[in-house]
């Protein structure tokens, strides 16, 4: 099986920028619930980390939030 990588000519392109050109997503705005809210807000600066530490970050915020859901249902 072929990885999309190996072919870097038939990549897709956005508006004409080149995927690892293009501008990281801002989805800054906040929920209106303070425990979302602060479940996500080291989002905020995964941008700045190396991907490989991006994982990482994914896993907190969703131990954050189950962990939010589990106060709730108490």
């Amino acid at each position: 099986m072929s990885e999309l990588n190996d072919h870097p000519e038939s990549a897709v392109y956005l508006n004409g920028v080149e995927p690892h050109d293009a501008p990281w997503p801002d989805n800054s705005a906040p929920t209106g619930d303070a425990a979302v809210d602060s479940a996500l807000e080291p989002l905020s600066g995964i941008s700045s980390l190396p991907v490989a530490e991006h994982s990482g970050i994914y896993v907190e915020i969703h131990d954050s939030l189950m962990a939010s859901l589990d106060d709730e249902e108490r």
